[in-house]
């Protein structure tokens, strides 16, 4: 079954950097990141998402890039251990049972069973209202793996339980969370003069099911599952 809210046909923009890069620049002010409905202290959600810490090129990179940044004050650097891109979160970890979310990972083993490992690159840099962040694409397998967790959810919590989005789903990783309301013009041309360092190219094997909290500034996790994408090309 497919999630209402996605079309897994959906085609890539002409090239999802421009895209990515023209919706930040336009950007007039920034938001604090950490200010988010439902997250209180000590709560933690289960959350699908691609994990970035094991791959040396992309912590390089951010750490590169971060570097650059550092001297910001609105900004929360992101470790090297909490690179990562979000995909699905599942729900909060007080509104659904361990057996469910066993269920849920079941699932999306079955449907990742039929999706291959995708290449795809990371960078260059751009942004939301919210944060400093790579893009990240090809979109088209990323929305096709991220399709199979959601079906999955559906599969096993029903469609009602398949949580909504304010804004549409873009790819990416964040290096950096704004962490107060400010003035988007200092962030975006330092953004704009690291965006020649280009990109990084990496081939994603799995994607994880985590328990994901706050720790101060920035997201920890605890694993719960890793499923492979073990689908064959051709």
């Amino acid at each position: 079954m497919t999630p209402p809210d996605l079309d897994p046909t959906e085609p890539d923009a002409a090239d999802h950097r421009q895209a990515d890069w023209d919706r930040y620049r336009q950007l007039d002010t920034l938001i604090d990141h950490w200010h988010r409905p439902g997250w209180s202290q000590g709560r933690r959600s289960y959350h699908w998402i691609v994990r970035f810490d094991g791959y040396p090129a992309v912590r390089e990179h951010a750490a590169h890039c971060q570097q650059r940044l550092r001297h910001l004050p609105t900004l929360d650097l992101v470790p090297a251990t909490g690179l990562h891109l979000t995909l699905q979160r599942v729900a909060f970890t007080d509104e659904v049972t361990t057996a469910d979310v066993h269920d849920v990972v079941a699932a999306a083993h079955g449907r990742c069973a039929a999706i291959p490992p995708v290449t795809v690159s990371v960078g260059p840099l751009a942004g939301s209202a919210g944060a400093v962040r790579f893009s990240v694409g090809p979109h088209h397998p990323i929305r096709q793996i991220r399709a199979a967790t959601q079906a999955a959810i559906v599969e096993v919590l029903g469609s009602q339980a398949l949580p909504t989005r304010a804004t549409p789903f873009v790819p990416h990783v964040s290096i950096a969370y704004n962490n107060t309301p400010a003035n988007a013009q200092p962030v975006i041309e330092q953004v704009a003069a690291l965006r020649p360092l280009g990109t990084v190219t990496v081939e994603v094997r799995a994607i994880d099911l985590v328990e994901l909290r706050r720790d101060g500034a920035t997201y920890a996790w605890s694993p719960f599952a890793t499923v492979p994408l073990t689908g064959h090309t051709g």
